[in-house]
């Protein structure tokens, strides 16, 4: 009795140096690199003090409703964002199973069987039998691989986020600026046969003048010519229209022609606000996703390696199991025999160098 209640007494030991042990975590901890930015800085001999532009939904500073609706619909339906999304998907899913890892599992077991057995001289028998069982485990994280693993499956989430931004940041301007050149060449086409109509009919005046004496036919060959050469600019502007609303439609995932008669319509270019936040360069660096995106990434290996550097050390894990047998399931626990198991194992990892 004594010696049981000592085997007890040293499990528990282990169990309460394993639980100190846990709050060991090898490897370097991340620093997030601090760069010296200037609060101010100098253009014209003057320092320029400026708030942080506003980037947030930048396009509806424009006013445009069709840009609008633009944008709202490449965000919906572009590939490049739908597979951003997913990555975050993904990432989330892995943070939560590195999460997993730092509880102790529970597996549940069961199966029924029919068994046939025979004895010299006598009849074959038949019988069932059923068994139901439970295993339970836990890796104690002694050297903090499992916490080292969950702190890069959060970066590997941030930086998806960042990513998707990013993807985010270039569609729109993508789309803002299509659809900006597809208004400006509509403009230039209108522009262009009015001013060709204008010419031509100042050609006819000047021939009228050539006839009472007023002008010469090389004025008029001029008048016609000018008017000729304005003409000839109306297909370039017409192919560069037809470029850029076949760019927009590529990613918007829409036919051109469909975009195209929305654009029927001759709508002003778009113009910005007269006056913007531009603040200083420094503000425009923190905000761009594509690093950000890389500043996680730089932490997620930093995590990795104390995640690599804890792989090199023991591990220790706790296992139980118990299960139970019996010829019918009414007898599952009370007449059928039981078998358990508890202890802890003690893993050592080698390392062997190939030749």
């Amino acid at each position: 009795m004594k010696s049981h209640i000592k085997r007890k007494l040293k499990l528990v030991s282990l169990v309460c140096l394993a639980g100190s042990l846990s709050g060991c975590v090898v490897g370097p901890d991340y620093v997030k690199p601090s760069i010296a930015m200037p609060a101010s800085w100098k253009t014209k001999g003057k320092h320029v003090h400026e708030a942080p532009p506003e980037l947030a939904e930048w396009w509806k500073q424009f006013h445009d409703p069709v840009l609008n609706g633009l944008v709202t619909e490449a965000v919906h339906s572009n590939l490049d964002v739908a597979t951003a999304k997913a990555k975050i998907r993904q990432a989330r899913a892995s943070l939560q199973q590195e999460r997993g890892t730092l509880f102790p599992s529970l597996s549940e077991a069961s199966s029924a069987t029919r068994n046939k057995g025979t004895t010299t001289g006598t009849e074959p028998t038949v019988y069932s039998q059923y068994q139901a069982g439970f295993d339970a485990s836990w890796e104690i994280d002694l050297f903090g691989g499992a916490r080292r693993a969950v702190e890069a499956a959060v970066y590997a989430e941030q930086s998806s986020e960042e990513e998707l931004r990013d993807t985010l940041v270039t569609l729109i301007g993508d789309v803002a600026t299509y659809y900006v050149q597809a208004r400006e060449y509509q403009q230039l086409v209108a522009l262009a046969q009015r001013s060709a109509k204008s010419q031509r009919e100042t050609a006819v005046l000047t021939t009228q003048q050539v006839a009472v004496g007023l002008a010469s036919r090389v004025d008029v060959s001029k008048a016609e010519a000018q008017a000729a050469s304005t003409q000839a600019d109306v297909p370039s502007y017409q192919i560069s229209y037809a470029k850029a609303v076949n760019r927009l439609a590529v990613l918007l995932g829409r036919s051109a022609l469909d975009l195209d008669a929305q654009f029927r319509s001759a709508e002003p270019i778009p113009s910005p606000p007269r006056k913007m936040k531009v603040g200083i360069p420094a503000d425009i660096l923190n905000t761009r996703p594509d690093i950000r995106s890389a500043e996680r990434q730089l932490a997620q290996a930093t995590a990795k390696v104390g995640q690599a550097e804890a792989n090199r050390y023991p591990s220790v894990s706790l296992t139980g199991a118990i299960d139970t047998s019996a010829a019918s399931i009414s007898d599952l626990g009370k007449k059928s025999t039981i078998g358990w198991s508890f202890g802890p194992s003690l893993t050592f990892r080698s390392f062997r160098a190939d030749s």
